[in-house]
């Protein structure tokens, strides 16, 4: 068993006193029931991170199923942005099926507003107005499909004219420091998918579908 000298416990309690630390601060900390976990940090062998950078995102039941933590805080596209909105909560149950993909036994649909077919356009901030209410995906389900590519639909890749499609979720906005707001998308290129972001004071066509759970 380890002997504390009189000068560690001091030198202890003058840093404690020191960093604000009230006698009831000191008896929480004796029945922190992770002590060990602090140990640890101390030797290297664990780190002490952001919640949301630890907190469990996905679990993989089988190859064509996962679950996907929808309440987690989304990752960052980019540094110097923050969530502006996150839609989704509990854990969601991705599953893909003969026919597409699945969350939570819904059909996951590719959404096109009549103002972005036909040659027509309108600015994301319209869209976005658009899709309240509607049950969008956000961007946990995003990445989640982006690190779990086999899951994606085939269909997903391009439209019925063979163009590219790039794949939106509205379920998650981003700000910057300036006050502009992004959303992210999929798209596939060569032989992979890829993910990026972009503003919503540009305009929206039809190839750029918004996935979205069908009616029950």
């Amino acid at each position: 068993m380890s002997s504390y000298t009189e000068g560690q416990s001091h030198q202890l309690m003058e840093r404690f006193e020191k960093e604000g630390f009230t006698p009831e601060h000191i008896t929480k900390l004796g029945q922190f029931s992770n002590l060990g976990g602090i140990k640890n940090v101390l030797e290297g062998t664990a780190k002490i991170g952001p919640v949301a950078e630890d907190v469990l995102r996905v679990i993989t039941i089988n190859e064509t199923t996962i679950a996907v933590n929808l309440s987690a805080t989304p990752k960052l596209p980019f540094d110097g942005v923050t969530v502006e909105q996150h839609v989704g909560n509990g854990w969601a149950i991705v599953e893909k099926r003969t026919d597409g993909l699945y969350i939570n036994d819904r059909k996951v649909v590719l959404h096109l507003s009549k103002r972005q077919q036909n040659g027509k356009r309108l600015t994301g901030y319209e869209l976005r107005e658009e899709l309240t209410g509607k049950s969008v995906l956000n961007a946990n389900i995003f990445d989640a499909l982006h690190n779990n590519s086999h899951l994606i639909p085939e269909e997903w890749r391009r439209d019925e004219k063979g163009n590219a499609r790039f794949i939106y979720f509205w379920g998650t906005i981003y700000r910057n420091a300036l006050g502009h707001l992004c959303v992210r998308y999929l798209y596939f290129d060569g032989d992979a998918w890829y993910r990026y972001y972009i503003w919503l004071d540009v305009g929206w066509y039809d190839d750029s579908p918004a996935v979205l759970l069908a009616s029950s």
